[in-house]
């Protein structure tokens, strides 16, 4: 069971206007430079540590963004007047946002100067809080240097020389496009179908798909409603996606078969494929080079039938399995699960709470929930989805 699918840091900028000039502007103030930074992979997310204006932050790498600061910190620095671009999150859903320059950002001993970025408060959606990210490092800035990233030893090396790496040892590539803010998009072939897809790791997940021909309608597979993802802006209560069991995945030279994968709102590839690889990414000649690490398995969905998320408080039922008659109702507040506390969150327990469900490798659980003021007890099973 999953408490909630995904979470998609992806944005996307809708309204150019002026500003690309300001958002791909700045330098690294440093030649002939190699800097090797490890870091937190524990929500299959790469974080690192900056520092602006003294002062150390989370940031998250992202190509599937332009680098991001959180409003506290657009307040601490020394900046003109911003710019406003209207920016669109992963669920569709869009706001007009602040566009700034940083004057001077630091990771490890590299030091970046006027770099731009948008202002957005990372932390107005409870995920993304609980994560407690400051801000991105994204596409328009990571384009300025060769970045490769060593997910078996959580390690991100930058480096503005290409030789640094033994590229002779990385069999596979995938060249890419970019769109204005510099995020790669690659293309791919699903059972043999062209699709543009975004290579972004600020998805925690592995591929999806958004089937808008129906292509993939008679694709063996399974039936999820109610709210199926988080995006920066919150997520989308109504929606009806599909998991399903592909035939082949083509993209560059990497060629899988039998991959089961989401059809979601956005085409993303993500951190569930990535870490399978060494990868460096190219962006002077548009190439992703891959060294694989560990093989791809196709390891079955189960599911307990739900999921549900913090809202207002209330651990709350967000979707259901359309395949697996439940008991439980979307719209349920959870009290416990195998006498997991839930009940009585607030603002300085509910991340705490919500982070210590673990239910990998259990296969009966027993949940208490309310119903419109009623008390129940329903008993659910771990089933056996897709194979």
């Amino acid at each position: 069971m999953n408490k909630i699918l995904y979470l998609f840091f992806a944005l996307f900028i809708i309204s150019c206007g002026g500003i690309n000039k300001t958002l791909n502007s700045g330098t690294v103030n440093a030649v002939n430079y190699k800097e090797v930074l490890p870091f937190d992979y524990d929500n299959n997310f790469a974080l690192i540590k900056v520092v602006i204006n003294t002062k150390t932050y989370k940031f998250l790498i992202d190509t599937g963004a332009p680098t991001v600061i959180s409003n506290a910190i657009y307040e601490t620095l020394q900046t003109t007047k911003p710019k406003y671009v209207l920016v669109e999150d992963s669920q569709g859903q869009t706001k007009t946002q602040k566009v700034t320059s940083i004057p001077e950002l630091k990771i490890g001993n590299l030091t970046y100067i006027n770099t731009g970025a948008i202002v957005a408060d990372l932390r107005n959606v409870f995920e993304f809080n609980c994560l407690e990210i400051d801000g991105i490092i994204g596409a328009n800035q990571m384009a300025k240097s060769f970045w490769k990233f060593d997910y078996q030893n959580k390690e991100v090396f930058i480096t503005d020389q290409l030789e640094n790496y033994e590229l002779t040892t990385y069999t596979d590539s995938i060249p890419f496009s970019i769109s204005s803010q510099k995020t790669p998009y690659v293309r791919g072939y699903v059972n043999g179908t062209a699709a543009s897809f975004i290579f972004d790791t600020g998805y925690a997940g592995y591929i999806d798909h958004h089937d808008k021909r129906g292509a993939l309608k008679a694709a063996v597979g399974f039936t999820r409603y109610g709210s199926s993802s988080v995006g920066l802006y919150g997520a989308l209560d109504s929606v009806t996606t599909r998991t399903i069991k592909l035939d082949s995945l083509r993209m560059g030279s990497v060629k899988l078969n039998s991959q089961i994968i989401n059809t979601e709102q956005a085409n993303l590839i993500g951190n569930g494929f990535m870490n399978h690889y060494d990868m460096v990414i190219n962006w002077q000649v548009q190439k992703i080079y891959l060294k694989k690490i560990k093989e791809f398995e196709n390891a079955p969905e189960h599911s307990f039938g739900f999921a549900f998320r913090i809202k207002e408080n209330k651990a709350m039922v967000i979707s259901l399995i359309e395949e697996l008659p439940i008991d439980l109702k979307i719209g349920d507040v959870i009290l416990s699960i195998n006498n997991y506390d839930l009940s009585n969150l607030n603002s300085s327990n509910a991340c705490e709470r919500y982070q210590g469900v673990d239910l990998e490798n259990i296969e009966l659980v027993d949940v208490v929930y309310v119903r419109d003021g009623t008390k129940y007890k329903t008993t659910l099973t771990r089933t056996t989805l897709l194979e």
